[in-house]
């Protein structure tokens, strides 16, 4: 166990009554249940990612079959995170933090670091409290769909202790079970007692089990941000915190726009896309592209569809576009653009190699979509444009709503 530096603020906060003692709770029964099925459902994925190209190759030994090994890549980096995952969640089941509220002040005992031989031991006396802000942590975050309302984030509450030591601005969180935790009341009410001045924000700044934000960066927030308003003077987190949210929301939406206004290069950095809205369109894309691309050519090979349908490969080509251009929209740029079209001569190629073995009509009808893929550079516009204006409608809708409403300065 890591040692208080300072025994005798130790001593004086140890010694006194105690008031509450908050511990972290383990997993509900529904997301360990949760979690066992996540895990065979992607060892299935692994060995399919694996197995399936490795089968392929020794099959049939085919030096086109070598595209297949990005697969079996990545299934090995997907198994490597697993493992990864799992040892993480195995060191946290058997390493539960605790955090004692106590009439002189509050004494944590936390585990803060996998992996770690000990815990950290802090007490924090009332006097060197500057201020307590009320926040969120993640206890965990789904994402269904991009931008937008498809990502599940369950939250729970969190109270961020910053006091002073050794002349230096310190941090401590506590974290609680979740918003129906009464226990949260307790150590509010305490707060209120005290004296303490007591915050909120909605930015969560905690990730349970990572290092979403780190002390540092937690203290940088709060010490620059103008996004903190005051928790009221009565009532509990269950029943302030909708109220709050919406306030803090409206406040901090106007904070960005004032920045904005002021340097637009702000409005760019935000809206610029991310890895994860590039992997989502490429996925999408690809998907979408390799299944109807194969498609036309095996109805065609079948004698379903004339040889002279070739018009059809257009609704592989603009579709897959469109599908590539939506996560990416509002931030989209004409180079996004070109990089669709690379993607998708390339998967027509793949497509066409593919092909050869169905049949010369299949063949023949994949040649024709892959020559059309590449003259049809052009043609992407027309998506882009359709996904750029949608955007752009939703933002004018959104900031609609926002007017509609006073905004408060904290």
């Amino acid at each position: 166990m890591t040692p208080d530096p300072h025994p005798a603020s130790q001593n004086s906060v140890t010694d006194s009554q105690v008031v509450h003692i908050q511990r972290e709770q383990r997993a509900g029964l529904f997301w360990r249940g949760v979690t066992v099925v996540s895990l065979f459902f992607i060892v299935v994925i692994v060995a399919v990612l694996i197995g399936v190209p490795v089968l392929l190759m020794v099959m049939f030994w085919n030096p086109w079959l070598l595209f297949t090994l990005i697969f079996a890549a990545a299934g090995v980096l997907l198994l490597v995170k697993t493992v990864g995952m799992v040892r993480k969640l195995v060191w946290h089941a058997h390493h539960r933090s605790s955090y004692v509220l106590r009439e002189a002040g509050i004494q944590v005992t936390e585990w803060n670091a996998v992996g770690a031989e000990a815990p950290v031991l802090r007490t924090v006396p009332w006097e060197t409290v500057a201020s307590v802000v009320a926040s969120y942590r993640i206890m965990r975050r789904i994402i269904l769909t991009e931008n937008g309302g498809g990502t599940l984030t369950e939250t729970a509450p969190m109270l961020l202790f910053l006091f002073d030591r050794d002349g230096h601005r310190q941090i401590a969180g506590i974290p609680f079970s979740s918003h129906q935790d009464p226990a949260i009341d307790i150590w509010i009410e305490e707060l209120r007692t005290r004296g303490v001045e007591l915050g909120y924000t909605a930015q969560p700044l905690s990730w349970k089990g990572e290092a979403y934000l780190g002390p540092e960066a937690q203290l940088e927030y709060l010490a620059t941000t103008e996004e903190v308003i005051p928790f009221p003077a009565t009532g509990g987190w269950w029943k302030n915190t909708p109220l709050l949210e919406d306030r803090w929301h409206r406040n901090a939406q106007q904070i960005q726009e004032q920045a904005e206004r002021r340097d637009p290069g702000l409005r760019e950095a935000r809206l610029q896309p991310t890895y994860r809205h590039w992997i989502l369109g490429a996925w999408l894309a690809s998907m979408y592209a390799v299944g109807a691309g194969y498609l036309l050519p095996y109805l065609v090979q079948r004698g379903s569809l004339p040889a002279g349908t070739w018009p059809l490969e257009f609704l592989v080509v603009l579709p897959a576009a469109a599908l590539f251009f939506w996560p990416l929209r509002r931030g989209l740029r004409w180079h996004h653009g070109l990089v669709c079209w690379l993607l998708l001569v390339v998967i027509a190629f793949a497509v066409l190699v593919g092909t050869m073995e169905i049949g010369p009509a299949a063949e023949e009808m994949a040649m024709i979509g892959f020559g059309l893929t590449i003259v049809s550079a052009g043609l992407l516009w027309i998506p882009y444009l359709l996904v750029k204006r949608s955007a752009h409608r939703d933002e004018l809708a959104a900031t609609t709503r926002s007017g509609e409403h006073p905004t408060y300065a904290g």
